[in-house]
């Protein structure tokens, strides 16, 4: 029996300790170009189209190193998980990533006002959120909700997930991936929720085969509020989902994530 591709490469493993300090290296560069773009143009901090491009330059720059160090011996595709999704797979993570949008942001809401935010972080919020015309909303939306979760998902669910997989496994990708992705995530408040989205998002990665998949679920899961906030909805104040639409979201999503594997196990026998 030949041996696989894997078993092969010579790169050096990645190890949840590696992948942990791969995650630490890309908030750095998050905080140092913020910081140098704060010093060059006053104000950029609290501008999240600013903050959005540091995060995609940042995250191209460690995945580029990752692959100089993990993975030289294959393809960026295969090193990031890239790979055709099964029409099947595209619809389910659809509907998983929408259907849990509802429950999540409802957490949020309640921690919040829990633990509300201080009035210098409510003024950093306002700030970041503020999109007073329709450009200003399509601006925010194809910054915070298209190109932030397909650079996270890339580093998170690509590089970090595969790697990891290669070495230690599923259940420990998938584990690792969430966890990290929730550490890069700067407000302690949606810890919990974020955790729960990056174990559903890291579960679709795993039973499909592809990013793509866990991208798609991640950008449906935002195309909730886009929706609302091109329709004139202010992001600074809370949006109250009926208790319907909770549950039935709910649902939806965890029926979509059960059916996902459900097709993978079809598919393997």
């Amino acid at each position: 029996m030949a041996a696989s591709p894997d078993s092969q490469r010579t790169d050096r493993p990645m190890t949840p300790l590696l992948a942990g300090m791969w995650t630490l290296a890309l908030i750095f560069l998050q905080i140092l170009c913020v910081s140098m773009t704060e010093s060059a143009r006053p104000g950029a901090a609290d501008d999240l189209v600013s903050q959005t491009a540091c995060v995609v330059l940042a995250t191209s720059l460690v995945i580029f190193a990752m692959v100089r160090l993990h993975a030289r011996e294959v393809s960026l595709r295969t090193t990031l998980g890239v790979a055709p999704v099964a029409p099947l797979h595209l619809i389910l993570s659809i509907a998983a990533g929408a259907g849990l949008y509802p429950l999540l942001s409802t957490a949020d809401d309640w921690v919040v006002h829990r633990w509300p935010y201080s009035p210098e972080e409510q003024q950093s919020l306002e700030h970041l959120f503020t999109a007073p015309t329709l450009a200003s909303r399509v601006v925010l939306v194809l910054a915070a909700f298209v190109a932030l979760p397909l650079a996270r998902e890339l580093f998170f669910r690509g590089i970090v997930f595969g790697e990891v997989l290669r070495t230690r496994g599923v259940g420990v990708a998938m584990v690792v991936s969430a966890v990290f992705f929730t550490a890069s995530n700067f407000e302690w408040r949606t810890i919990p929720t974020t955790l729960m989205l990056g174990l559903a998002l890291a579960r679709l990665r795993d039973r499909t085969g592809t990013v793509l998949a866990s991208a798609a679920a991640h950008l449906a899961f935002y195309a909730v509020p886009s929706v609302l906030l091109l329709k004139g909805w202010d992001m600074n104040t809370d949006f109250v989902f009926a208790t319907r639409w909770i549950v039935g979201g709910a649902v939806i999503a965890l029926l979509a994530l059960v059916a996902v594997g459900a097709g993978r196990g079809e598919e393997e026998e």
